[in-house]
């Protein structure tokens, strides 16, 4: 059965100094023998929980508290600096809608490029490549250039990509938010009958009424501390 466990952890993520920030700055400190500038911020501090088969969690705190933080932790994406996570299940994360994708390239062509990162083989997004694009609602838009797309055109398209595959874990960061009233009606559909063959949904999302009709267990996060939990 799906399930995460985050015991204890604490995140830290260095921030270089103005001199380090671009290449005319640090060949100058390579010459003057200036010291590199890094400064630490303390991204989670100290977060334990536990999300389990049929969850469904909604993060919320205010910009720069650490929820896509969080989320990359529990996508398996980033490694804590101090703590323990424990993994059990396969997860699919759109956390970064643009991963793997190419704004060039067709809407199309980036189903398949999509589908390397989410662990997919060609055949098996071919197999699956007319229901993504039916659920999209693209129509032809599909044969275009991803550049060209609105964001809510790509959210629509990054979700129907990452939600085809049944993940047994499902993590979003606001991507539908972005989306139009009537895909956010379809995506909840498409969710509550993902999470009623099993799973896990955590959505990280500023909208009290998108994490209100998907979420029934909220998490809050303020300055990388977890407040509060209704799990």
């Amino acid at each position: 059965m799906p399930h995460i466990n985050v015991t204890n952890v604490t995140v830290d993520l260095p921030i270089y100094g103005a001199h380090n920030m671009n290449l005319k700055g640090r060949v100058a400190n390579f010459f003057a023998r200036r010291e590199t500038e890094i400064e630490v911020i303390r991204a989670l501090n100290d977060i334990s929980l536990s999300i389990n088969d049929g969850d469904r969690v909604g993060i919320v705190g205010p910009n720069g508290s650490g929820k896509t933080t969080l989320l990359r932790v529990m996508a398996g994406i980033l490694k804590p600096t101090q703590g323990n996570v424990e993994i059990q299940g396969t997860v699919v994360s759109m956390i970064d809608q643009g991963l793997g994708m190419d704004p060039q390239c067709t809407g199309l062509e980036n189903i398949f490029r999509r589908g390397i990162f989410l662990n997919q083989s060609t055949q098996q997004m071919q197999d699956r490549l007319d229901e993504i694009v039916d659920f999209s609602g693209l129509g032809d838009r599909i044969r275009h250039p991803l550049y060209t797309y609105s964001s809510g055109m790509r959210a629509r398209l990054a979700f129907s990509i990452a939600t085809s595959v049944e993940p047994e874990i499902l993590i979003i960061d606001e991507g539908i938010g972005a989306a139009d009233e009537e895909f956010s009606e379809r995506a909840a559909g498409r969710l509550d009958s993902f999470l009623q063959n099993a799973g896990i949904l955590i959505l990280a999302s500023h909208s009290h009424q998108l994490l209100d009709s998907w979420c029934t267990k909220k998490i809050r996060i303020e300055s990388g501390h977890l407040l509060s939990q209704k799990l």
